[in-house]
């Protein structure tokens, strides 16, 4: 099926957490994206949280119609997924009483989805990863030929200047499923990386967060319900300044939008999967032209992060 629509359609696959939550509202007010569907992911929190999670936010968004399939709950080797609620809550959005979701997923699991809607549109969907990469692993292990019909991946992950998150070097969403993102980086798949380097350039601040507070809509007042719980988590390891936020979903969503937000590069990467130090890694092998079969990357390494932000704020504000 061609598709007529002018925008950028998406799928978008996430786990909901707090981050996610803001950079799916982006998405969802842009008038750059078609969202044709979200699924999600174990990761922040376990895999039914984060389904109920997203139905939650297309809810309070007015995007009930918009389909979520609920995908992997285990990693791409079977092994238990550690998850972030010391960051995002127990129930992944602050533990802020949100209220519970009318709507359902729907019956197809995620990665089924993810082949017929990449069928269907014919090598014009994007998709969007916000956290594990799961489901992309599993799907391109079940039809290889989704290298030709995604025209674009953006990744949530990876550190190249910048320290990671998870270890020193190795950023959460990659180290929270190493396997599946070795095999999604060496697939040949066209990936856009935006990772730490960007993202850890990328801070809201406290009269930033305001400005948002005082629109007095249900997304705002969601996002200043669920807020306080990663402010103070970040606070604590200091990851961010004094009151400050990274809602580090958001830049991925942003680049989608308008990558002209970012300075990037092609690297060569290949995702450590043995190093007892180093594990989930993104090794640029393009130094010294050490790995020369490894995939070409279009790696974010810096950010107009104010225009990112007012980018941000004008999607927020339309609710």
């Amino acid at each position: 099926m061609a598709n007529m629509n002018p925008n950028k359609s998406v799928i978008i696959d996430c786990d909901p957490g707090i981050d996610d939550a803001a950079a799916l509202f982006m998405a969802l007010a842009s008038d750059k994206l078609d969202v044709v569907a979200l699924t999600t992911v174990f990761g922040n929190v376990g895999l039914d949280q984060t389904t109920i999670n997203a139905l939650k936010i297309l809810e309070v968004s007015g995007n009930e119609k918009i389909p979520v399939y609920k995908g992997a709950g285990r990693t791409f080797d079977f092994k238990n997924p550690v998850d972030a609620r010391h960051i995002h809550g127990n129930d992944g959005l602050g533990d802020a009483s949100i209220p519970e979701p009318s709507i359902t997923h729907k019956a197809k699991h995620a990665v089924n989805a993810t082949i017929d809607i990449a069928n269907e549109y014919d090598g014009k969907i994007t998709y969007i990863a916000l956290g594990r990469l799961t489901n992309l692993a599993l799907a391109l292990s079940l039809d290889p030929a989704l290298v030709d019909l995604i025209s674009e991946v953006v990744v949530m992950g990876g550190a190249i200047h910048q320290p990671g998150n998870a270890t020193p070097v190795a950023s959460a969403n990659l180290y929270g499923d190493v396997m599946a993102a070795a095999v999604v980086y060496a697939s040949g798949l066209n990936i856009a990386q935006i990772g730490l380097d960007v993202c850890n350039k990328v801070e809201i601040s406290v009269l930033e967060q305001e400005k948002i507070w005082n629109l007095g809509s249900p997304v705002s007042n969601f996002l200043k319900k669920i807020t306080p719980f990663i402010q103070s988590a970040y606070g604590k390891i200091g990851q961010a300044k004094e009151g400050a936020v990274r809602y580090n979903d958001m830049p991925a969503v942003g680049y989608a939008i308008d990558d002209s937000l970012f300075t990037c590069e092609r690297l060569k990467i290949v995702i450590e999967t043995e190093g007892k130090y180093t594990r989930g890694q993104t090794v640029d092998g393009s130094r010294r032209n050490f790995i020369d079969d490894a995939n070409s990357v279009n790696v974010a390494l810096e950010v107009d992060d104010v225009n990112l932000k007012k980018l941000w704020f004008k999607t927020i504000s339309t609710y």
